[in-house]
C-alpha cells in the first residue's frame, strides 16, 4: 500500500515539476490536462485490474511471439546458426534480436501501401482530437506513434511549415515517449522469457504514454498561437507508393536502423568503458552508479522499492544517455539473476518504453529540420526541454503500470 501512495504522490510531483517548467504557467488548459489523467488511470485500470486483462495480454503475447519465430526463418535463411533462437554461439544481440527491426519496418512500409496503418491512425486520431482537445496534426503525429517511429514526422509534411512552437513541442514529446512497433519486437525477445504477456505490456505502454506525453507537453508549452487548420489526413511516403518499393524500401530504412543502433551502441558503451577505466584510477564509482544515484529519487517517486530503486534509477538514466536497447537488456539480466521485484520489473518495462534518450533527440532535431529548414532556431529552442518533457511523460506511464499492478 505504501508503495501505491508513493507512486499517486510522485505523479502529482512529476506534475508539479513540469508545470514549474512551463513557459506559459497562465496558458495552461487545464481541461486537456484532467481529461489526460483521467485516460492514464482508466487505460491502466483496464490493463491490470479488468478480469479478463492477462489473458488479453497473453493471447496477444503469443500470438506476437509467434510471429517473430516464423520472421526468424529470414535471420536464420541469411545468418544460419547465428541467428537461431537457441544457438550454440550464445546470444549475439545483432543476429538475434536487432535484425527484427528489419522484417517489421519492411512489414509497416507494406501495410502503409495497403492502407490499413492509414486508416487505423486515422481512427485513433479523431479520438485523440476530439477528447484531448489538440489540433488535427498533433493528434496525427500522435497516433502515428503507436505504429512508427520518426517516419511520423513525414506523415505530416504539409503542415510542417505552419506548426507553432506548443505544436512542435508535443510532437517531440510524443515521439520520445513512445517506441515504434518495428523495434518492439526487439525489447520482446529480451523479456517474453520472464514475462510472457510483456509484449501485450509494451504495446500497453505505447498506449498510456500518449495521454501522458500530451498531458506534460501542454502543461510545459501550453498553445498561445492560433494553430492553421489542417485536414485529418495522412501523406503516404513516397517509399510506400509501390507493392514491391514498400517492401523494399522498408527492409532498406530498416537496415540503415539496424546499422545505426548497432554503430552508436559500439561507440557510445566503448566510450562509457574507457570513461569507467578513468574514474577507476580516483575512485570504485562507475558512469553506470552515478546514473543510478541521480535517478534514484525518480525510482522512488514511482513507487519503487528502495531495494530495487538503485537499479531502476541506473536503467532510466542508460536509456537517457544510450538509448533504450542496453537498458532492456539490463533490465532483462536483472530479472534472470532474480535482483528485482516481479512489480519492480513491469514498473521499469512500462517507464523505459520511449525514444526517450540524446539520440533520438538528435535524429528527430536532424529529420525535422530536413522538413522545415526555415524553422532551424524553433526547432532547437525546444528540442532539449521535450526531452525533459518526455522523460517526465514515461515515468508517470511506469507509476501507473506499478499503481494498478498485482501480480
Amino acid at each position: 500500500m505504501l508503495q501505491k501512495i508513493t507512486g499517486l504522490i510522485g505523479i502529482l510531483v512529476f506534475l508539479l515539476i513540469a508545470w514549474l517548467f512551463s513557459s506559459h504557467k497562465k496558458s495552461v488548459n487545464y481541461k486537456t490536462v484532467v481529461v489526460a489523467l483521467f485516460f492514464e488511470f482508466i487505460i491502466g485500470l483496464a490493463i491490470f485490474r479488468f478480469p479478463q486483462s492477462r489473458e488479453i495480454l497473453l493471447a496477444f503475447s503469443n500470438f506476437f511471439t509467434k510471429i517473430l519465430e516464423a520472421a526468424r526463418e529470414g535471420i536464420v535463411f541469411v545468418f544460419g546458426a547465428l541467428g537461431s533462437a537457441n544457438s550454440d554461439w550464445g546470444f549475439i544481440l545483432f543476429f538475434q534480436s536487432l535484425t527484427y527491426i528489419i522484417i517489421f519496418a519492411s512489414l509497416c512500409s507494406l501495410l502503409y501501401y495497403l492502407r490499413v496503418l492509414p486508416f487505423i491512425i486515422v481512427s485513433i486520431a479523431k479520438f485523440v482530437k476530439k477528447f484531448f482537445g489538440i489540433s488535427a496534426v498533433e493528434a496525427i503525429c500522435s497516433a502515428s506513434n503507436m505504429f512508427v517511429g520518426i517516419e511520423s514526422f513525414a506523415s505530416i509534411r504539409p503542415y510542417f511549415h505552419s506548426l507553432t512552437r506548443s505544436q512542435i513541442f508535443l510532437i517531440f514529446t510524443v515521439f520520445m515517449s513512445t517506441i515504434a512497433s518495428s523495434v518492439m519486437a526487439l525489447y520482446i525477445s529480451f523479456l517474453s522469457d520472464k514475462i510472457p504477456t510483456i509484449a501485450g505490456h509494451l504495446v500497453s505502454a505505447t498506449v498510456l504514454s500518449i495521454p501522458a506525453a500530451i498531458m506534460v507537453a501542454k502543461i510545459m508549452e501550453p498553445e498561445t498561437e492560433t494553430p492553421e487548420a489542417s485536414e485529418m489526413k495522412i501523406e503516404i511516403p513516397e517509399s510506400a507508393k509501390t507493392f514491391t518499393g514498400s517492401i523494399v524500401n522498408g527492409a532498406m530504412d530498416g537496415g540503415k536502423m539496424v546499422f545505426g543502433i548497432a554503430v552508436l551502441l559500439v561507440a557510445v558503451i566503448g566510450i562509457l568503458g574507457i570513461i569507467n577505466l578513468c574514474l577507476s584510477y580516483f575512485t570504485d564509482v562507475t558512469i553506470s552508479g552515478i546514473l543510478g544515484q541521480i535517478f534514484k529519487p525518480v525510482a522512488l517517486l514511482m513507487g519503487i522499492t528502495p531495494n530495487d530503486a538503485a537499479l531502476v534509477g541506473e536503467l532510466l538514466g542508460t536509456r537517457l544517455i544510450m538509448t533504450e536497447v542496453p537498458s532492456y537488456i539490463g533490465l532483462s539480466e536483472a530479472m534472470n539473476a532474480g535482483t528485482i521485484s516481479p512489480h519492480s520489473a513491469i514498473a521499469a518495462s512500462y517507464a523505459l518504453c520511449g525514444f526517450t534518450s540524446i539520440e533520438s533527440l538528435s535524429i528527430a532535431i536532424g529529420a525535422s529540420i530536413a522538413l522545415v529548414p526555415e524553422k532551424t532556431d524553433l526547432i532547437t529552442s525546444v528540442c532539449y526541454k521535450s526531452l525533459f518533457a518526455a522523460t517526465i511523460a514515461t515515468v508517470i506511464t511506469g507509476t501507473v503500470a506499478g499503481l494498478f499492478y498485482i501480480g
